[in-house]
């Protein structure tokens, strides 16, 4: 409820000796909707995994937009109470507002752009295509922003509320892997750790920067694995497959004892690093449902990890004048990655009909059967079962007998496959799929009315070089200035 005191025009929460503050209510308000903008994120990826495409008025296109546009609303809100007591100019001055008004531009701004991108440069369904990861950082700045607003705070409810914040910027930046962390990796595993190392090291070092609490990483780490719990749970119970359970407590707990002790960044990024795989590179190859990590990952991950997060402990620590080359070099790396790709489609094209379509798996043997309408069956001509994984491109012949395709193939690895059927009608290829997962003993999975569609060509030009460079560019130009707010203003650690 609005009130006046001294002149002034507030909400609960808002103090008036800080009246740039945000009030209590509408930071609230930011925090859930930016929480559930970040659980439709994993609950989208868990759609697309089964289903492919759909139309964008989805449940998790709905929980996700719906909830950046309730943060934008709050911080909108805030803006105008701002504004309104001192002026327009107020609003920028305020970094933690500014930014994270900027923050939920660019973040809406990533859907219409990632429509466009593919529309203009055809199937690029990876999570480190420059409009997903545009996106990812959108969330990231929003995270600290917030993070950056309760952590300067002094009432009561500042401590918890810092390490709420603490978890959304550390969810936000781990989501750079979720397509590991939900055994759908578009990669070698070789650049699983390394790029979660890499995301996490950001967020944990600025949730130390900007937290006076002493453990705060750990206390961080912890709540987003509370809430990737509990994301896990809601999906099952919407009979999707949770992500993998994170285990950043342990490296984000090296962090603060390397905090505690003044480690220098070089020794803080080696024992981050190190915790980091000592912990996933058992669990997640004992334990996990694909993803392996092989010695020979460990041998080329581990060494590239501790540098990449010493880099970014010495420019947390503002240790780092060559910042620039650091910049320039991450953005070459992020440019370099995601053209090595060919991701997992998720059904993008021009419709082609439907098919009833099957995978029957016993051991390591995937047999796919189609069968297709008799009006598009004659026009249809067989070319390859297709199975893809982490960059893997399997092929077999593909048979056809009346209107029933069968091709059968060997998947040599354990985890999710995506089996296609590839077939031709006037010149065009026409696919379809399904998801399977070795090492679960035998199954089959099988959908009538599976909708068939024309995939667009793949564009390499150079015109989708530069607008990849640009969208990069805007990304770290987020996480730059994420940093640049938290960094203005260190509190002392209690």
């Amino acid at each position: 409820m609005l009130q006046v005191c001294n002149g002034y025009v507030t909400l609960p929460g808002m103090s008036t000796d800080q009246p740039n503050h945000a009030p209590l209510v509408l930071i609230l308000i930011a925090g859930i909707g930016a929480t559930s903008a970040l659980i439709g994120g994993y609950w989208d990826d868990a759609w697309h995994t089964e289903h492919g495409r759909d139309s964008f008025l989805i449940a998790p296109h709905i929980a996700t937009y719906a909830g950046i546009a309730a943060a934008g609303a709050a911080l909108t809100g805030w803006g105008l109470l701002v504004a309104y007591r001192n002026g327009p100019q107020a609003v920028w001055a305020h970094k933690p507002l500014a930014l994270g008004l900027i923050a939920v531009a660019v973040t809406l701004g990533s859907a219409p752009a990632d429509n466009l991108w593919h529309v203009a440069f055809g199937r690029d369904a990876v999570i480190w295509s420059p409009p997903h990861m545009l996106g990812i950082a959108g969330t990231l700045a929003l995270g600290a922003a917030v993070l950056a607003e309760v952590a300067s705070r002094r009432e009561r409810w500042a401590a918890p509320a810092t390490v709420l914040a603490g978890a959304m910027v550390l969810t936000s930046a781990a989501f750079a892997a979720v397509e590991y962390e939900t055994d759908v990796p578009q990669f070698s595993e070789l650049w699983y750790l390394p790029a979660l190392g890499l995301t996490a090291a950001i967020a944990l070092a600025m949730i130390r920067t900007a937290s006076r609490l002493r453990w705060a990483a750990t206390l961080s780490a912890a709540a987003y694995t509370a809430l990737i719990g509990g994301v896990g749970l809601f999906l099952m119970a919407l009979e999707f497959s949770p992500p993998a359970l994170p285990l950043l407590v342990a490296p984000a707990l090296a962090v603060d004892i390397a905090a505690r002790r003044a480690w220098s960044p070089a020794a803080t990024g080696a024992a981050f690093a190190a915790v980091l795989y000592i912990v996933y590179v058992p669990v997640r190859n004992l334990l996990g449902d694909g993803v392996e990590i092989s010695a020979g990952d460990v041998a080329v991950g581990l060494p590239l990890t501790a540098l990449a997060c010493a880099v970014v402990f010495a420019i947390a620590a503002g240790r780092v004048r060559w910042r620039r080359l650091a910049v320039a070099t991450a953005a070459l790396v992020a440019l370099a990655l995601p053209g090595s790709a060919f991701g997992q489609d998720p059904g993008q094209g021009d419709p082609a009909g439907e098919v009833d379509l099957a995978v029957a798996l016993d051991g390591e043997r995937a047999t796919l059967t189609a069968e297709l309408a008799r009006d598009a069956c004659a026009e249809t001509s067989p070319r390859a079962v297709v199975a893809r994984r982490a960059g893997v491109t399997l092929r077999a012949p593909l048979e056809k007998r009346g209107c029933a395709f069968r091709g059968s193939l060997t998947l040599p690895e354990r985890g999710r496959w995506f089996v296609y059927a590839e077939m031709e009608r006037d010149g065009r290829t026409v696919e379809t799929w399904l998801p399977v997962s070795v090492g679960d003993g035998p199954a089959r999975v099988a959908e009538d009315g599976r909708y068939a569609y024309f995939p667009p060509e793949r564009s390499d030009s150079a015109v989708k070089v530069i607008a990849g460079a640009a969208l990069y560019a805007g990304m770290l130009a987020l996480v730059v200035a994420a940093f640049a707010l938290i960094r203005r203003s260190t509190p002392a650690v209690s």
